[in-house]
């Protein structure tokens, strides 16, 4: 990261810091309080259990729970019961191949052929877009997700990654010049773990373990059902918080295949918010955890969105950091709200986003009850011309899935309208964008620049945010805005 990011980054944070410092301790409330709420809900939810570990400064961390992390036999959740955290294992292989790059003297901007010349995807644009090592940590290697093949793929052997990457050799062909969308695929995850593995000499498995797991004390944590982590593990429930999923063995265990306790978490938690306490990583590094860097936006200075396994997030007027995680029968959710030192981590056996959704929800309203709120950047003050010449029809500019064209069928009409743009989708709801400067824009409850606008070398404009990545199909809009 570049000084003038540290700074930027400093200069966002600031505010959370100050209001931190001025305001009374968050940590007055007793986390049973939060507990009981979270067990109610579970059992509003037909959730068989749950777990949380929060972090709070200049406290223990606590651990807590309810419910049955098995219903037959019963079994209670317990302080020593695994679960699986699905996708924030990515924020895990993230900070694995940040060592790597340290110990094996690589760069993430490297192009991945240069240390793997067999790469396991076909990129035509390779000799002026390669795909590069942080393109498959931020999701902008231009790759689609998983194949059918892939997703529904499940060996308990465990798959070797040659034998991962040959269950649908044909799948991973870039679709747009690497480097320019964030478009999330999981397949990424899976070839920066080839590249751990082919400069480390050691299986992912293995220097995952050895170089962030035990240096954190995780030592009931893994990627692999061995016997141990078998007998503890929660059981995976469907939606309906009764029918029992198998256990998914995922294809590349990098994106989601980490078992953990709550204790283990606790651990990972404490060490993001206070990375001195275990030298992992250099302070550069831990802030690039947290900064994308390859999209069109980002290139522009936009500082939100999906970074080396950690995205930003608004809740309430606040800016967390962190990850969901799904795996079948379970859901997770990994928070950490930068600069206040408190974070939590939340998990239940079911396949049930309604649930977690509202249990998250809670859980960080209760963390942050009290904490002062930063003020929201001022609406910039663009000329109406300025305003004009962004509005227009848009239409999704990338996809996830081979097997469905959904994502490809949204299109989204944004006009301007006094000081800002109204951006309405096919249902007809609008969101009004609010101006932060001439490139970048905010919902109007959030604290940051959460979007922005960004041509690629062809000239064509791009809106980029967590809603998607959408180009301009026409400069004046219709209503409504012909399909694309």
């Amino acid at each position: 990261m570049h000084l003038p990011d540290v700074r930027a980054r400093f200069a966002r944070l600031l505010p959370v810091l100050l209001m931190t410092l001025a305001c009374p301790p968050v940590s007055a409330a007793d986390p049973s309080e939060i507990q009981r709420e979270l067990d109610a809900l579970r059992e509003k939810h037909g959730v068989a259990g749950f777990a949380i570990a929060i972090v709070r400064p200049g406290e223990p961390p606590f651990l807590g729970g309810g419910g049955l992390a098995t219903r037959e036999p019963p079994r209670p959740v317990a302080p020593d019961t695994i679960w699986r955290v699905g996708s924030i294992t990515k924020s895990f292989t993230g900070v694995a191949t940040l060592i790597a790059a340290r110990e094996f003297g690589f760069s993430l901007d490297d192009p991945v052929a240069h240390h793997v010349p067999d790469p396991p995807y076909r990129n035509r644009w390779e000799d002026k877009h390669p795909v590069r090592i942080a393109h498959l940590l931020e999701h902008t290697a231009g790759l689609l997700d998983l194949s059918r093949r892939e997703f529904d793929s499940s060996d308990p052997a465990p798959l070797t990654l040659a034998q991962a990457f040959a269950v649908d050799p044909d799948a991973h062909v870039t679709q747009w010049p690497p480097g320019l969308h964030s478009s999330y695929s999981n397949v990424g995850a899976g070839i920066a773990s080839l590249v751990v593995e082919r400069l480390s000499g050691q299986s992912f498995e293995a220097f995952l373990a050895s170089r962030v797991l035990v240096p954190l004390g995780m030592r009931d944590s893994g990627l692999l059902l061995d016997e141990r982590t078998r007998d503890r593990l929660a059981t995976g429930y469907d939606r309906d918080g009764r029918s029992v999923m198998p256990y998914w063995h995922v294809i590349f265990r990098a994106f989601g295949g980490l078992n953990a306790t709550t204790a283990d978490m606790a651990r990972y938690l404490d060490w993001l918010l206070r990375p001195d306490g275990a030298p992992l990583l250099t302070r550069v590094e831990r802030e690039r955890m947290e900064t994308p860097r390859t999209t069109l936006t980002a290139r522009t200075g936009l500082r939100y969105g999906y970074a080396l396994g950690l995205y930003g997030y608004d809740h309430e007027g606040l800016l967390w950091a962190g990850h969901g995680g799904d795996a079948d029968g379970y859901l997770s959710r990994l928070g950490t709200l930068p600069g206040t030192g408190i974070g939590y981590f939340l998990t239940i056996n079911a396949f049930n986003g309604d649930a977690l959704e509202e249990m998250q929800a809670r859980l960080e309203s209760w963390l942050t009850a009290g904490l002062p709120r930063p003020p929201k950047p001022p609406i910039a003050k663009l000329a109406p011309a300025q305003l004009e010449a962004l509005a227009g029809c848009y239409a999704a500019a990338t996809r996830r899935f081979s097997w469905t064209t959904e994502d490809m069928d949204l299109i989204l009409s944004v006009r301007a309208e006094g000081d800002r743009l109204i951006a309405r989708n096919p249902t007809g709801r609008e969101r009004q964008w609010l101006p932060v400067n001439g490139e970048h824009f905010r919902r109007p409850d959030e604290p940051v620049a959460t979007l922005g606008f960004a041509r690629d070398a062809d000239g064509t404009l791009f809106v980029q945010g967590d809603m998607g990545t959408f180009r301009r199909t026409r400069e004046r809009p219709e209503e409504p805005c012909p399909p694309p």
